[in-house]
């Protein structure tokens, strides 16, 4: 939780980011991953890395949320399996993206979207990844 908090403060006060509302109608539909920014050097991660490369969220209106990649590894399946017939809310205050479900407490996926140059991210604290998206 430090680090979600900490990464979000510098986030805040970066003069890179430009101010622009994300809404909850501005984050449904499809966001397909462009690029991995932040490299991580463990090897038992670079399967999920590559799968990530090709990932596809979406953000349905319904709430309903899916995740998915051309490229599956084991651990991205065991990701894909977690997030099934899961529902995503945004809280608005500090522009988070929860997956889950009520019973969870839409814990399963905490993803962190922020502007950047002109630039979606998509932040997942479970896995200190930075994905720059763009909605398809």
């Amino acid at each position: 939780m430090k680090n979600y908090l900490f990464i979000l403060s510098i986030l805040l006060f970066s003069s890179n980011i430009v101010s622009q509302e994300i809404t909850q109608k501005s984050i449904i539909g499809k966001w397909k991953v462009i690029n991995v920014l932040k490299k991580i050097d463990n090897p038992n991660l670079k399967d999920i890395l590559k799968s990530f490369n090709t990932a596809l969220f979406e953000f349905k209106e319904n709430s309903d949320f899916k995740l998915t990649t051309t490229d599956n590894s084991k651990l991205f399946s065991m990701l894909t399996n977690m997030t099934n017939n899961s529902k995503w809310k945004l809280n608005k205050n500090d522009y988070v993206i929860n997956v889950g479900n009520q019973s969870d407490g839409y814990n399963i996926l905490k993803i962190i979207v922020v502007e950047v140059n002109g630039k979606i991210i998509f932040h997942l604290s479970e896995t200190e990844l930075d994905l720059e998206v763009q909605k398809v």
